[in-house]
């Protein structure tokens, strides 16, 4: 493992210690798991949660968690059976039901998309459909957790849980993307999967038939109530600073749209002049933010995209002139991206 490069001179604004999962997401993993020889999940469930109406733990934690079963155990399937096996009707305690209780496929995943914002923070989930394809998409956003692979495997063994239950017990026409290089997912995945697989994507992915959203499924206990999920949902947005919620958004929509303050401002649902305000008396401005989450997805992009050049990283962060990314970058790490990156590789070995 790389050793920790020195933080840039300025102090974070935005607290990527703060994110959390579930601690929900521990379930699945019993009997998967052998303590002793991945001692982390003792020190997870020992947490004592600081919110007890929403009991969770860090997200980086459980993301080391994942991938040290991986890396000790040597068993890259681990992650995705523990997915398979996920208690839906325990997803953020009571909150699954209604995914459980879901007449058809679709509805379902809809459910699990909608859910997810109150499951784990700083994270993107899609459910997207077109003619013959649909797709679910996971990444989490914070770019300084990473790796991240096995996590992912979890998550999309959820989805393909849901997925199996309308088939009955079938992945037929699948495809997977991953973040993560294949050479980093520490054995054979497309074996595990049973289905083509490709590395190096922007966001994981699990794609299949259009035709599977209308599947029905088995319910036991149909489940249209979805008004504890929505007041969970506002409760979260509510509790989350400005800031982190800008910095997600940010995050979600560099390098696929335009970074507009209008139009951020009317999806976290305030006007410009307000969100300014109120980021204001958060200490900060929309474009320290906006600052800040470039200069740590660019410390992100060095990690993970190592071909990439510099001025190809510049446009990947909304940056028109890679020359206007390298003096921001220097203003607020005290180096040029070049010298950084070059530390950066020099200590990965």
């Amino acid at each position: 493992m790389p050793h920790a490069m020195p933080a840039p001179q300025r102090a974070h604004m935005i607290r990527s210690a703060t994110s959390q999962v579930h601690a929900s997401a521990l379930n699945g993993w019993d009997g998967l798991v052998d303590p002793a020889d991945v001692p982390e999940i003792h020190a997870l469930r020992d947490q004592r949660p600081c919110d007890i109406t929403r009991p969770s733990i860090p997200l980086a934690e459980f993301v080391r968690f994942s991938e040290s079963v991986v890396a000790r155990s040597r068993n890259v399937a681990i992650p995705w059976a523990a997915g398979m096996r996920f208690d839906l009707g325990t997803l953020g305690g009571a909150l699954g039901e209604p995914v459980l209780g879901a007449p058809r496929v679709g509805s379902a995943l809809r459910r699990l998309v909608d859910l997810f914002v109150v499951l784990q923070d700083c994270t993107e989930m899609t459910l997207e459909r077109d003619e013959d394809m649909a797709s679910v998409s996971y990444r989490i956003l914070d770019p300084d957790i990473w790796p991240r692979h096995h996590d992912a495997m979890f998550t999309l063994g959820i989805v393909a849980q849901i997925l199996r239950r309308g088939t009955r017990g079938t992945l037929d026409k699948v495809e997977f993307a991953f973040e993560a290089e294949a050479h980093e997912m520490r054995g054979p995945i497309g074996k595990v999967l049973n289905a083509p697989c490709t590395f190096g994507a922007d966001t994981n992915q699990i794609r299949f038939p259009a035709a599977q959203l209308d599947l029905a499924l088995p319910v036991e206990r149909p489940s249209n109530d979805l008004s504890q999920v929505n007041r969970a949902i506002v409760e979260h947005r509510r509790r989350t600073p400005l800031v982190e919620r800008l910095a997600q958004v940010v995050w979600r929509d560099m390098n696929c749209r335009p970074i507009e303050q209008e139009r951020i401002a009317r999806e976290i649902g305030m006007s410009s002049r307000t969100m300014r305000r109120k980021l204001a008396e958060e200490g900060s401005s929309f474009q320290e933010v906006l600052d800040e989450c470039r200069m740590r997805q660019a410390l992100f992009e060095f990690r993970t995209r190592p071909d990439l050049s510099i001025a190809e990283i510049a446009l990947r962060l909304g940056y028109a002139e890679h020359s206007n990314f390298t003096r921001a970058f220097h203003r607020w790490s005290g180096q040029s991206p070049q010298a950084w990156r070059a530390r950066m590789e020099k200590t990965a070995h």
